[in-house]
């Protein structure tokens, strides 16, 4: 059997994704005009080729473009209910035995998929063309290579060991807090040093600590040790083309990293705030289509109500603003350690979506 929709929502489906892609397309436009007069200043200016400007403007789009989804899911819910209310259609369906809840929960089901748009598109396309984009920046606009190896970052060898420098000096040719981190048939094997001196692929370590388990996961020996040579297979500078940040990696390979980093005793604060971020920030799509069903619903009485729609278009940006606002204060406490990871990225949707709902629910069933 054919599944349809039923003819009220297929009615609220197209005057809800109709809006919304638009909006998505017209905030990006604005979100790209500061990134493009810095682009046609590299074409003009600098020699920049024009197929590699525009390689770089279309690599920036997606993550603009993320960014934007929970300003156009509020911009198509207000545009939807402010009509509806305008042509006396809500009014329509009540008298004739509709319930408000009726109404908006097909509304909230289109926020709900366009949040799992923005969070596929955010795990899927952004990783990707935020890394392409860094390197075409390096190579073609910079022209100049990758830097040999970045700090504070692991890396692997070809034998499955891990590294971990924890601050460099390129012209001395020295490492200091290095980690190692070597995979064995039960329990893995840490060696680490205070400081370090490489040689091609021979690398010095000086005042270190050396760490392996048995089968069961005790502590069998531990060593100190002044200095210690291991050989890497590969060249210090083949390690930086797997780095990335955590706007380059998805959600699986910042965990596979956050696990890494904590079972070698490191902190992982930072990582797990980015972590958590990558769903609460595609969350607030649905947040702030609660949002604009509260502030529709509370000052937008009739379809004449036309000071309700500039109050409640008023009152939104003004909300829009204070979550970005709280967004960014959350985001810093939890670099510092003040609030944990989880909540400091979620609080800003956990505090306005609660608020939205009990503000919807109220509206809804109790007048």
């Amino acid at each position: 059997m054919q599944f349809r929709l039923p003819l009220l929502d297929r009615y609220l489906a197209r005057q809800f994704f109709g809006p919304f892609f638009l909006a998505v397309g017209g905030f990006v436009i604005i979100g790209v005009v500061d990134i493009l007069f810095t682009l046609v200043d590299l074409f003009v200016n600098s020699g920049v080729d024009f197929l590699t400007v525009f390689r770089l403007l279309l690599y920036k789009v997606p993550a603009i473009m993320v960014l934007f989804f929970p300003m156009a899911a509020l911009f198509a819910v207000m545009l939807l209910l402010v009509r509806m209310a305008k042509d006396n259609e809500i009014t329509v369906l009540r008298a004739s035995g509709v319930h408000t809840a009726r109404i908006l929960l097909p509304i909230i089901l289109f926020a709900a998929l366009a949040s799992y748009l923005s969070y596929f598109i955010n795990e899927t396309i952004v990783p990707w063309t935020n890394d392409v984009s860094d390197q075409l920046i390096q190579t073609q606009i910079e022209k100049r290579p990758p830097p040999t190896i970045v700090e504070q970052v692991f890396f692997t060898d070809e034998d499955g060991r891990y590294f971990y420098v924890g601050h460099m000096d390129k012209g001395r040719a020295t490492m200091r807090s290095i980690l190692i981190y070597e995979v064995g048939p039960h329990f893995p094997k840490f060696i680490s040093a205070e400081t370090a001196r490489w040689n091609n692929k021979t690398w010095q370590l000086y005042n270190g600590q050396m760490a392996e388990f048995d089968e069961v996961g005790q502590l069998k020996t531990t060593a100190h040790f002044a200095q210690m040579d291991i050989h890497v297979d590969r060249d210090l500078q083949a390690f930086y083309t797997k780095q990335k940040g955590a706007q380059q990696m998805d959600s699986s390979e910042l965990k596979s990293q956050i696990d890494f980093l904590s079972k070698g005793g490191l902190s992982t604060r930072r990582l797990r705030v980015e972590y958590f971020m990558k769903q609460s920030i595609p969350a607030s799509c649905l947040v702030f289509a609660l949002i604009g069903i509260a502030y529709c619903l509370g000052f937008v009485r009739s379809g004449k109500d036309w000071w309700g729609v500039i109050v409640a278009v008023c009152v939104s940006v003004l909300t829009v603003g204070f979550f970005f606002f709280l967004i960014a204060v959350f985001r810093s406490l939890g670099f510092k350690g003040i609030l944990d990871p989880f909540w400091a990225a979620w609080l800003p949707d956990i505090l306005y979506g609660g608020l939205a709902s009990v503000a919807i629910a109220y509206q809804a069933f109790f007048r």
